[in-house]
C-alpha cells in the first residue's frame, strides 16, 4: 500500500460506523500494544465481536488483522528511526581530520578507552547480583533471548554459551516479524525474557519485554544505563557502558558481562548437582 496506517485511518474514519470508529481509536490511542495484541484480546478488551474487528480491518484496506499489526509495525519502526536520525548522529564514523596527524597515537587512545570502559566494570562488578540472576536461568523452564543488530549477536554469544552448560533457549531478534510471533506463544510465568538492548536501543526488543511482563514472564534486562527503557520492564537489569569515540557500542565490555553471566550459571549449576549428589549419598 502507498499510505502508512495511520493514514489510512484518517482516510476512513468519517465512513466508519461506530463500533469501527471504536476500534480505529483504539488502534491509534495504543499503537504500541497493536504490535503484539491478538484478536481475541483485542476483541474482550473492546467488548465487539472479532468479526467486527475483521470488518474494520477490511474498511481500512487490509485483508487480515495480521495484515493491520504489520502495517502497526512498520509505521513504529519507521517512526521511531526518523526521530532517532533527527535527535541523534549515531552512524556517522568518520574521524575528524585533526585526530589524523598521529594514527598510532589515536589507536593507543582508543585502546585506552576500550581499557577503562572494562575498568569501570571490574569496579563497579556486582557478584551478589550476578549469582542471584544465575539463578533464574535454572528457575525457569523457558529461556528466550531477544535482541537486535550488535544485541542479537549478544544473545547468540549467551546461546552459544548457555547451551555449552545445557541450558537450552530460544533466540528471537526483534527486528523479523517471524521471529518475534513465533515466540509470543511461548511467553508465560514459567519463561525468562532476556532482552539486550543498547543504542541505538531498539523500541521492539522493549515491547517484546512489555508483552512477555503481561503474560507473566520474569525480565532480565542487559543493557548501558539504568535509565534506557528496558529497565521499565526488567525486573533483573544488568548494565555496562559500551560507547567509545570510535564505536557506539564496543563490544568488548558487553561481552565480558556475558562471559562472567554465564561464569556464575555454571558455578551455580555445579553448587546444585554438589548438593544433589550429596542428598543422593545419605538415602545410602
Amino acid at each position: 500500500m502507498n499510505t502508512d496506517i495511520m493514514m489510512s485511518i484518517e482516510q476512513c474514519y468519517p465512513t466508519m460506523t461506530r463500533k469501527q470508529r471504536q476500534i480505529a481509536d483504539y488502534m491509534k490511542d495504543n499503537i504500541d500494544t497493536m504490535a503484539f495484541i491478538t484478536l481475541k484480546e483485542m476483541s474482550k478488551e473492546l467488548g465487539v465481536t472479532e468479526i467486527t474487528i475483521l470488518n474494520a480491518c477490511k474498511v481500512l484496506g487490509y485483508n487480515s488483522f495480521n495484515e493491520v499489526k504489520y502495517e502497526i509495525r512498520k509505521y513504529i519502526n519507521m517512526n521511531r528511526r526518523i526521530g532517532l536520525y533527527r535527535q541523534n548522529d549515531y552512524f556517522n564514523t568518520d574521524v575528524p581530520e585533526y585526530e589524523l596527524s598521529d594514527k598510532e597515537q589515536l589507536l593507543t587512545e582508543i585502546c585506552g578507552e576500550e581499557r577503562e570502559l572494562m575498568e569501570e566494570f571490574a569496579r563497579n562488578f556486582d557478584s551478589r547480583r550476578f549469582m542471584r540472576v544465575a539463578k533464574l536461568f535454572f528457575k525457569y523452564q523457558k529461556i528466550v533471548l531477544c535482541g537486535r543488530g550488535m544485541s542479537f549477536i549478544i544473545c547468540q554469544w549467551l546461546a552459544s554459551d548457555l547451551a555449552g552448560a545445557q541450558i537450552p533457549s530460544m533466540l528471537v531478534n526483534s527486528e523479523l516479524n517471524e521471529s518475534v510471533y513465533s515466540a509470543l506463544p511461548v511467553f508465560d510465568k514459567n519463561t525468562l525474557i532476556v532482552a539486550v538492548t543498547f543504542p541505538d536501543y531498539y523500541f521492539m526488543t522493549e515491547q517484546i519485554a512489555r508483552y512477555g511482563k503481561k503474560k507473566g514472564a520474569k525480565v532480565l534486562g542487559i543493557t548501558d544505563t539504568p535509565e534506557a527503557e528496558i529497565a521499565r520492564y526488567a525486573d533483573e537489569l544488568l548494565t555496562v557502558r559500551s560507547t567509545t569515540r570510535m564505536f557506539l557500542n564496543t563490544a568488548s565490555v558487553p561481552m565480558a558481562v556475558i562471559n562472567l553471566l554465564v561464569s556464575a550459571i555454571k558455578i551455580e549449576g555445579d553448587m546444585e548437582k554438589e548438593n544433589i549428589g550429596k542428598e543422593f549419598g545419605t538415602l545410602f
